[in-house]
């Protein structure tokens, strides 16, 4: 297992999304993929917000906006950055 796959089973464990089914996985590792630039460029926009999810709320936008689901997504995402930040 290499380091990106040790830092998504991490960020999965951390977000409790460890009953995904391997279809469901590689959608949500689309979705975030699409999503890391925007939730990039909205972290400089918002830095004094410290989730996805509240900077998405400050800037007036959904989930939906950036291709990320409701339900974990967001989450995910900062779990995921977090994590390939420690590397």
């Amino acid at each position: 297992m290499n380091a990106y796959d040790r830092a998504v089973q991490r960020a999965l464990a951390a977000t409790g999304q460890t009953h995904l089914t391997t279809h469901q996985l590689a959608e949500l590792l689309n979705r975030v993929d699409e999503a890391t630039d925007h939730a990039q460029h909205l972290q400089r926009l918002h830095p004094g917000h410290a989730t996805t999810r509240d900077r998405l709320h400050a800037a007036g936008m959904t989930c939906a906006r950036i291709g990320l689901q409701d339900e974990g997504d967001p989450e995910f995402l900062d779990a995921l950055l977090s994590e390939l930040a420690r590397r």
